[in-house]
């Protein structure tokens, strides 16, 4: 687990500049596709953002890098204007089409609102994803599906329940880097354990071009949701990253 102080993020991402860590306990995820209750994806004029309502319970992560229970609060999406950009963390120099992050909470601390500032209040999950050739990712789909409707700015549908599924077409308790980091939206605490994925999901290049078809200003359909990223930064200090390569135990995904 990462021990160092936390920074600004994303960062570079690379091996030679990696701890190295086996037999973790596994990172486990329940409920994120299990199509209980309600999902929405809304356009809020800065990114399609995904999150579930009418459920008997949130879903959550545990173990990995993380102590305690952190509880699925949304996910949403970071792109750029061509397909060759899009992502925020750099892994090994290379850059992917968007990367979808999933925001978790400290169930200790009952909120996201109380969580967000405290320096082990957020774990983040982020996955590469990028366009490769003219195959649609059937998984992926099930939110492309959805974004045709909300186009402008706080629009909002619901899409299936199981609309994060692609998740689990990789091996999720392993492979993955782990430091500790900061949102990378305002105000840009230094409260998040970031758990990102080195294998991308790989989706149509028209399911990356759908999301640039949304609009980020509601009185000008020519003001478009792009490159709304942050850029990579440069840490003062090198920041303890660890890379996962093999966990402890399998995976459960569901309760």
């Amino acid at each position: 687990m990462p021990t160092s102080a936390p920074v600004q993020s994303p960062i570079v991402l690379s091996q030679r500049s990696t701890n190295f860590k086996d037999c973790l306990h596994p990172l486990e995820y329940f409920g994120h596709w299990d199509g209980r209750g309600r999902a929405k994806i809304v356009n809020n004029g800065a990114s399609a953002m995904i999150t579930f309502t009418d459920r008997p319970y949130q879903p959550f992560v545990i173990g990995g890098p993380l102590d305690g229970k952190y509880i699925f609060e949304q996910l949403h999406f970071h792109w750029g204007v061509e397909d060759d950009s899009g992502c925020e963390h750099i892994l090994e120099g290379n850059t992917y089409s968007m990367e979808a992050h999933a925001v978790h909470y400290n169930a200790r601390y009952g909120s996201f609102a109380e969580a967000v500032d405290k320096p082990d209040g957020l774990a983040v999950t982020g996955f590469f994803v990028h366009a490769y050739g003219d195959t649609d990712c059937p998984e992926f789909d099930k939110i492309v599906n959805g974004i045709k409707y909300i186009k402008k700015p706080n629009s909002e549908v619901d899409i299936d329940a199981d609309c994060l599924s692609w998740m689990s077409l990789q091996d999720l308790s392993r492979h993955y880097y782990t430091y500790k980091g900061s949102l990378t939206t305002p105000p840009y605490y230094e409260s998040v354990t970031w758990i990102v994925y080195k294998t991308p999901v790989y989706v149509s290049r028209l399911q990356i071009a759908a999301f640039r078809e949304l609009q980020s200003c509601p009185k000008d359909s020519n003001k478009k949701i792009v490159n709304n990223y942050r850029e990579v930064q440069v840490p003062k200090e090198h920041p303890e990253i660890i890379f996962v390569r093999n966990s402890g135990g399998r995976m459960r995904a569901k309760l």
